[in-house]
């Protein structure tokens, strides 16, 4: 049998998914089967601090499996450092990630292989409309949808996803960007490398509950909003020249008030422009004080994730986007020789 031509990883991350990873693995293990003639396969789970018995199964599944690698946090660092760990770690030539909960369908990467095959180095995916999601989760994506239009120049869909497949080309260039407040839906955009899309339609979770929380989206939207656009900073400006335009617009009215003999409560007018006036600056302060903060927690060059565990295969390389990618593979090169 001839060797197989290309690699491929496929990078899960896993937080306290221990229900349901034994039925993904399966459907993974089904979806891979038809291609391992024509790619090697590679497979990383990433644990993103669980305190259930995620780990000790990840343990077991790569005694079993050779095709699988692990990798574990100290603690919870979110999805979005969990991918970045993955594609750090990834050596194929192709990189696949996809949620382990079994909402992103494993039949689908046949898929989005062939898509690449065809010349694309980003494959991403869209959610089709799924009837199950509650008014509230409607509503929300819209209004995503249109912030995001308005204020950046690297829109993204709320039905996108964080399953896609990237060529090798396209991670080494995503890991040059060292956000600590990372959204990759709108980083994998902005990197400008021919793309194209395939829709899927989400499936219920496999087993457990969803660990997306109402904070945690709220967060991921803050993080979009504030990394592709300055327009909030600007809203100072706005709000500067509005309380000029209407306290020069007051003062006209109190003027033409007096000259014409008529009365007026100076006491309202000068509280409501206190409340006007106060109210914005300490609104642009608010926004120009997230901005800040997002570059105090940049300028500290804290690692992304710190490692308390990998598979011997692995190197633990706690990079956290401060090594270059050809460093980081070199590495994995070195540890795998």
């Amino acid at each position: 049998m001839a060797a197989p031509h290309y690699k491929v990883s496929i990078v899960c991350p896993a937080f306290e998914e221990e229900q349901v990873l034994p039925r993904f693995h399966a459907e993974l293990c089904a979806a891979l089967a038809a291609l391992e003639d024509e790619y090697a396969i590679e497979i990383l789970y990433i644990d993103d601090g669980s305190r259930d018995g995620t780990l000790p199964y990840l343990r077991r599944l790569a005694a079993e499996d050779a095709r699988v690698r692990y990798l574990s946090f100290s603690r919870n660092f979110g999805q979005q450092a969990a991918l970045t760990a993955g594609m750090e770690h990834a050596t194929g030539d192709a990189v696949i990630t996809l949620d382990s909960d079994l909402q992103h369908p494993p039949s689908l990467i046949p898929v989005l292989l062939e898509q690449w095959r065809a010349g694309h180095d980003v494959v991403l995916t869209y959610r089709e409309d799924d009837p199950r999601l509650s008014y509230f989760k409607r509503m929300s994506s819209r209004a995503f949808n249109a912030v995001m239009h308005g204020l950046s120049d690297t829109p993204v869909s709320s039905a996108a996803s964080d399953y896609r497949l990237l060529s090798r080309k396209a991670v080494d260039a995503l890991l040059r960007l060292h956000e600590k407040h990372r959204f990759l839906r709108g980083m994998v955009n902005w990197l400008g490398f021919r793309a194209t899309t395939v829709a899927f339609h989400p499936a219920g979770r496999g087993a457990g509950a969803t660990k997306y929380t109402l904070r945690r989206m709220v967060a991921l939207a803050v993080d979009a909003m504030l990394s592709f656009s300055k327009l909030p900073l600007r809203l100072s400006l706005f709000l500067g020249l509005l309380c000029f335009v209407l306290g020069l617009a007051d003062g006209l009215y109190v003027v033409g008030r007096a000259l014409f003999g008529g009365s007026f409560d100076g006491y309202q007018i000068v509280l409501l422009a206190l409340f006007f006036v106060g109210g914005s600056i300490l609104g642009s302060l608010g926004i120009v004080g997230e901005y800040v903060g997002r570059i105090y927690e940049q300028v500290k060059a804290r690692p992304l994730y710190l490692l308390k565990e990998a598979s011997p295969e692995l190197a633990i390389l706690p990079l956290g986007l401060d090594a270059s990618p050809s460093a980081a593979r070199s590495s994995r090169d070195a540890s795998a020789a």
